[in-house]
């Protein structure tokens, strides 16, 4: 019984921890200059606060954007969002790193 306790907690915090990184953004911008990927991101940005991943398949490279105030900038990913924008496109065979 005093196990029970600590075990459904640790169950449903680790559910809704999982639940946060599954949810992100990304888009398709094959082969742009940086520029390019920030204007892509700024369209997005400004419909929502969450940062955007801007992944570039023909130069593997991916990176993250984000709204700060009025400017878009591109911030250093860490590497577990690396890791999570490479199991989400798992099935195209290629390994993304980060541009940043």
């Amino acid at each position: 019984m005093n196990k029970m306790i600590p075990t459904a907690l640790l169950l449903v915090s680790s559910a809704f921890s999982g639940a946060t990184f599954a949810n992100f953004t990304a888009i398709e911008c094959n082969d742009c200059s940086s520029a390019a990927a920030q204007q892509q991101a700024a369209k997005v940005l400004a419909k929502q606060d969450k940062p955007v991943y801007v992944v570039d398949f023909v130069n593997y490279q991916v990176s993250k954007y984000q709204q700060e105030g009025e400017a878009v900038t591109a911030k250093a990913m860490t590497l577990s969002e690396n890791l999570l924008i490479n199991n989400h496109y798992s099935y195209r065979k290629s390994t993304l790193r980060s541009a940043n």
